[in-house]
Order: structure tokens, then sequence, then C-alpha cells
């Protein structure tokens, strides 16, 4: 690839390195420059531009993302198309990240330019929650690099192992009856920590913390049908010749560990009878905190085996004193990031010379309603378009908590006006309203009706209004759209997105027809006066 200055009669097809700004025309980093756009650098007199100019065997960032990203893929992890360089890997599934350490660091020192980010190791995850993203740095990468990281063969080394049901034998040991209260409390709590992981306590057992009584209760769970076998004493285990771990192999089972580096959680005994797991618990298994025991037990039930190496290796982050929480539910809801986007670039044609959005509409502006039902709304920002007469209407919102934009092509149609407003989307916006300001009926209900109703894990990713079975505006699309709809051409908006995606839509019925209606004519506004004043 070459990267430099590029004389702009030489510049057709070579990807611009930096926005570049023109009498207000906006051309945005990473844009492939047409001859439409040489034509207006040079009748502006540009001479060099910076760009990237692909050779013969270079990749683009976004094919190369789209290609690394599926070499990881497997039916737990879900891919989202690249969006200027970057590929997101999200979970297919809830459950247990479990990642091949090895594989990620070699994917990560074969280039510079190629960089794999991922959540933690062994976390629990959410379906939907994106768990690793893949960015190219430079505007496109070698075919050899892929090729080089083809040989590593990353498809199981990001995987989501979900939770399958499971059974739990719950041993909880006194001195003399002594103790029954703590182990109410015990019960509850394991109890709260074995839910969310797919886990029943089938047997529950209390004998006294003496070595034989413990040992008859291990050999009677262990001719049951059993996952894990948890043992919680009234006393602490000191030593590895201490009760439990003295009751485990007097039951004919073995210890695989005492001790671990996770405070709180020292401990933690683990080992098996048979092809059992037995742990026996810390002191610590009785509070809701985040202690070593939750790392072990999230681990066993997800169908792992856990090793002496594995708990020595939990140091490194092993301090948990300071983390207070710890996920309790597979199936808790992900909070979106949302940005409205309103399009205020129109002419106004139909209007007779009048500027429709700075028409009053009960003392405010078609345009400052509009922008204050944003901002009300539960989006986290508002995006606003404009074109036409841009000018006069910033004057009138400059002081809105809102990002602006200008779109110097506005007379090109719908579609360059929401290309402006998906290219001025925060890095983490997960989806975007499309809102047209000439809508006034539209309130910041109707916006967090379809905000609340996008769940991209059950493929909600398309959000359309309705009003007796008639589909209306705005609409909510989710990320993944992004990159189709900085191809679109003309009048048409979103128009074939939907089209083409039938399966992701999901349309919310309205109890009015604002959905439906927007301004266009004279006409449109006095009955939208009289309906509304």
């Amino acid at each position: 690839m070459y990267f430099g200055q590029v004389k702009v009669n030489e510049c057709v097809n070579s990807i611009l390195a930096h926005t570049v700004t023109i009498d207000g025309k906006k051309f945005l980093k990473g844009r492939i420059i047409s001859k439409e756009d040489q034509e207006y650098f040079v009748k502006n007199n540009l001479e060099y531009l910076i760009c990237a100019k692909l050779a013969k065997k270079d990749i683009h960032e976004d094919n190369a993302a789209n290609i690394l990203a599926k070499m990881f893929n497997n039916n737990t992890l879900a891919l989202e198309k690249a969006f200027t360089g970057r590929a997101n890997i999200l979970a297919n599934e809830s459950g247990l990240l479990v990642i091949n350490e090895e594989k990620i660091h070699k994917f990560n020192k074969i280039s510079n330019s190629i960089t794999i980010a991922t959540l933690q190791n062994n976390c629990i995850v959410h379906k939907g929650e994106m768990i690793a993203t893949i960015k190219i740095i430079p505007f496109s990468i070698m075919e050899k690099s892929i090729k080089t990281i083809e040989k590593i063969n990353l498809k199981r080394s990001i995987q989501v192992q979900t939770y399958k049901e499971k059974k739990c034998a719950l041993l909880l040991t006194h001195f003399n009856q002594e103790n029954i209260k703590l182990n109410i409390i015990s019960q509850k709590r394991i109890k709260e920590r074995l839910d969310p992981l797919n886990c029943n306590i089938n047997i529950i057992e209390t004998c006294e913390h003496n070595s034989g009584d413990i040992t008859k209760n291990i050999k009677k769970f262990a001719e049951k049908n059993i996952d894990l076998i948890l043992i919680l004493g009234s006393s602490a285990i000191v030593d590895i010749k201490d009760k439990i771990p003295e009751a485990i192999v007097n039951s004919g089972g073995k210890i695989i560990r005492f001790g671990m580096p996770v405070d709180p959680g020292n401990l933690l005994l683990l080992g098996k009878i048979k092809n059992t797991p037995i742990i026996g618990l810390p002191g610590c298994a009785r509070s809701p905190t985040l202690n070593g025991f939750d790392w072990v037990l999230e681990r066993l039930l997800s169908g792992n085996a856990i090793s002496n190496n594995d708990i020595s290796d939990m140091g490194v982050g092993g301090l948990l004193k300071t983390i207070n929480k710890r996920k309790t539910s597979l199936t808790k809801d992900i909070k979106y990031k949302i940005t409205n986007i309103i399009l205020a670039a129109g002419q106004s044609k139909r209007m007779l010379n009048d500027n429709k959005l700075l028409i009053k509409i009960n003392k405010k502006t078609m345009l400052a309603t509009m922008i204050t039902k944003s901002l009300n709304s539960s989006a986290d920002n508002t995006v606003l378009v404009l074109g036409y007469q841009s000018d006069v209407i910033q004057e009138i919102i400059q002081d809105k908590n809102i990002t602006t934009i200008v779109n110097k092509d506005f007379t090109k149609g719908l579609s360059s006006s929401l290309q402006c407003g998906i290219s001025a989307l925060p890095d983490d916006c997960d989806a975007a309203v499309i809102i047209l300001a000439d809508m006034p009926g539209i309130t910041s209900t109707i916006i967090d009706n379809m905000i609340n109703s996008f769940n991209p894990k059950k493929n909600n990713s398309i959000i359309i209004p309705t009003f007796n079975k008639k589909r209306g505006n705005p609409i909510l699309l989710d990320r993944k759209f992004f990159p189709d709809i900085l191809r679109v051409t003309g009048d048409k908006g979103a128009k074939d997105i939907i089209k083409n995606n039938k399966n992701s839509i999901l349309e919310v019925p309205q109890k009015n027809s604002s959905v439906l209606n927007d301004i266009d004519t004279k006409e449109d506004l006095s009955l939208y006066l009289k309906n509304n004043t």
C-alpha cells in the first residue's frame, strides 16, 4: 500500500486519509474518491491529497476484518459486518467465555497493523454482548498477513460454553446442633450462586462436623446421579489433614488442590470422587460478594475440568477485596447505546418557499420541537443533519446539546443526508433511530418504544412503528446495517435495506397516526395545527 501525497488528477479510487472540508462540504476519512469527487477538488484548486493507494495484493480494511473474524467463527459466536476496519464478535449464547490465550497472543504478534481485543478469559457473558473486536489499523493489509494468521487455526479459540442443567448435593455441618441458623443463610447464598448457572440443589444434608459423618454423606452422594458435591463446614478448612479433606480421602476420593491465590477465597478445597467434583467451601461462600468460589464454580458448571495448575494461575487479578459485585444472571438485559439522527436537510419545495422547519408550532419552530423530543428520549446522543438554509438554522439551535453536521450534497436526495448522519455517530453506537424533522407529532415516548423494542439477540434489528398495520417513521437500524447505508444512492434512504432484511424487522404498533403523518404542504400544516394547537 502506498500512503502519502497524491496528485488530485491521479486520486480516483484512492482512499482519503483525513477528512477534507471545502466550503463546508465534508469528504470523510476512509472515503474512496470518485471521479465526481476529483472534479470537485480540481474545481476548488486542490493540487494534492493525503491518500492511501492499495497495491495488487493489498486487502481493504473492511474486507480484511471480515476475513479474520470468520476465522474465529463457530456456533457460539455471532459476527458483525466490518465498518471502518472494525469487525465485532458477539456472544451467540449466554455462558462462560473461554479463550485460548496463547492463540490470541500469536494473532496479535503477526503484525502491528492487525489487532484483536477480547473480554477477560473465563468471564460470564450474555447473548448479544460484544466479546471481542478485530481492528485493522491502516486502510489495508497485505494478503500474506492473512495467510500467516490462517495457520494459527483460530476456529475454537474463542467460544461461549453454555450452562446446561446440572444437579448438586450440598452438605452443611454443625457442632452439636449449633449453627443451624447460619446453615439456613448458607443454603440461601449458595442457591443464589447456583440458580444463574442452571444448577439445582437436589440433595441437602446436615451432619456433625466430624470426618466419620462427613465421609458417610460423601459416599451416599457418590451413589446418586449428581454433577457436583459442595461441603460447607461450620469450621473453616485450615489444613490438608482437616476434617473435610480427611473425609474425602476416607470415602475413596482424592484431593486436587487445597488453597487458592484468590482473596477472598484462599481456603477453598477441590477434590473429586470417581468423576464427580467436590468443593470444600471457604467461609466467604456465605457472602454475596465475588470470591474465589465463584471462579471455580463458574468454570466447573460450564463443563470445564479444573486442575491444580488452573487454580495456581488465578493469582493475577485474584485480589478481589475491592470488587463488590458479581454477575448474578445469564439472562440480564444489555444496555444498548442508541443515537437519534434527525434528518433536516430538505428544501421544503412544496411549502412555496417557506422553510417548514422554521415554522412555529405552539411558539416553537418545528425543528426545535423535534430536537426537544429527541433530547427527552432515552437515546444517548442526538445528531442533526442540516442542508438547506443550514446557516440560518444553526443560528437558532447553536446552544442545543446535539451534534450538528451539514450535508452540502443535500440536493442529491435522502441517502446523502442519512450517510452524513451515520458517519457522525459515536464509535460505540449500537443502533440509530432515523427521525424525519417534518413529523412534529412524533413524541419521545414513541422513540423510547422503539429503543426498548431493539433486541439484536432476538434478531429485532430493524424497528418500524405502525398504525392500523401501515408502516411509518421513524425507524431504528442496528449498526450492522451502517456499511449498507453508506452504499445507498439517490432519494430512497433505507428502503432497500428494509426490503432485503425482512426477518430482522419488528413492527411496533402505535396508538395514533402520528407515525404516518409528515408535513410537506401548507394543507398538511393547516391540518396539523387544527388538530394539535
